[in-house]
């Protein structure tokens, strides 16, 4: 019986549904990965319920704000305890840092965060709010496990607000940047005097904007440097990874965390990286260095810090943390970019807790006045593109009626 030979058509015919098969493929590996989709399911209803219509005029519709905040790493650090009168802010000490935050000041922070959404949100929902802060070393209480209590909201019953703070309108719409922000716009005129000013009423806090000249060299040249100490420290890299989130199954599992989406990858990029494994912990941090290296640091219009009397002190860490959410509220209603750079501190805090010569401490301590201590360094500039939401844990997951 002779041989068939396989004709021109049949080869292309072949190849055709080679072709047709492996792009089917690629197909369900990028919807199987998330690129043609970002901030859809539960892992993002959060964004949504903040202001719903059955939390209006309770305590619930506080912590639907609440979880909101800008917090270390996405970590939501916080669970909440609820009666009629009052609210309980805690720290949920399992959702810490570890070597990167070795004496939960970022937590506390986080928290403090919370609890200002959480004042916004009471007047406009018919309650007047008054925040009892807690007091302490964090340095001696860093070592506790389980749940402490940071704070108590008291809840009276009043008219809700007629016009709600511009504030509270800007708690969804406030994401952090860590995209390229645009060096050819500046910021609006007298955009840093008004922030300034959302630290009066706060004798223990001091805010400072860096934008040129040798201060901003040197800051600049700081956060490099540390991001490249915690880059090359093991236990830093390690505790800072296991917040790093791998696709839509590891998002919607956990909805916290860093993602793909909110690294500030070009779209391109973002998408290759989605269709790609896993990365390694040192090729994905190597990544974020470059990143404060080539983008982060280069394209900010300015830098800030907020620094405090004792940075280990429990209750100006919440200062601290209720000022840096007004900030980025603000930025948010200006249309500024914002994000956390606060590798330097976290540096300081790790020769602290190993017992190092206070090298950093030094460093750290040219960026505030006399007498005062940076607990939490940011940069600011107009935005390149719209950052995106994260993921969060609703109301619900973080909260019990006590």
């Amino acid at each position: 019986m002779a041989t068939k030979h396989p004709t021109r058509r049949n080869i292309l015919k072949i190849g055709g549904g080679i072709t047709l098969v492996a792009a089917g493929g690629l197909l369900w590996r990028a919807e199987d990965r998330g690129v043609f989709t970002h901030g859809e399911g539960p892992a993002y209803s959060a964004w949504g319920m903040w202001n719903a219509p059955e939390y209006k005029g309770t305590p619930f519709a506080l912590v639907a704000a609440a979880v909101l905040a800008s917090n270390p790493h996405n970590t939501q650090p916080w669970y909440f305890r609820v009666t009629d009168t009052s609210v309980s802010v805690e720290a949920d000490r399992a959702r810490h840092l570890g070597s990167m935050d070795p004496y939960l000041r970022e937590m506390h922070i986080g928290l403090g965060c919370a609890i200002e959404n959480m004042m916004l949100a009471a007047p406009v929902n018919g309650f007047a709010a008054t925040p009892e802060l807690q007091t302490g070393s964090l340095a001696e209480d860093a070592s506790r496990s389980g749940r402490s209590l940071a704070a108590i909201i008291h809840l009276a019953k009043t008219d809700p607000a007629s016009e709600p703070s511009p504030l509270h309108d800007a708690i969804a719409r406030r994401h952090t940047d860590r995209g390229p922000y645009d060096h050819d716009r500046n910021l609006p005129d007298g955009f840093t005097g008004g922030l300034a000013s959302l630290a009066n009423g706060m004798p223990d806090v001091r805010l400072r904007f860096i934008a040129d000249g040798d201060a901003r060299e040197r800051i600049d040249s700081a956060i490099v440097n540390a991001t490249t100490a915690i880059v090359a420290d093991d236990d830093m890299l390690h505790d800072s990874n296991v917040w790093f989130r791998n696709g839509p199954d590891d998002i919607e599992k956990h909805k916290s965390g860093i993602t793909l989406d909110t690294a500030g990858m070009p779209p391109g990029i973002l998408a290759a990286a989605k269709m790609l494994p896993p990365l390694s912990a040192e090729t994905s941090h190597r990544a974020w260095l470059n990143a404060t290296q080539d983008v982060h640091v280069p394209s900010a219009a300015a830098m800030g810090v907020i620094a405090v009397a004792d940075r280990h002190d429990i209750k100006s860490s919440l200062e601290a943390g209720r000022l840096w959410q007004r900030i980025h509220l603000t930025a948010a209603l200006a249309g500024v970019a914002m994000q956390p750079l606060n590798q330097p501190v976290e540096m300081a805090d790790r020769d602290k807790q190993l017992g190092r010569a206070p090298d950093w401490e030094k460093r750290i301590s040219a960026f505030s006045d006399e007498g005062f201590e940076p607990t939490f360094c940011f940069r600011m500039g107009m935005p390149a593109r719209q950052a995106p939401a994260s993921p969060r844990r609703p109301a619900d997951e973080v909260s019990e009626t006590a």
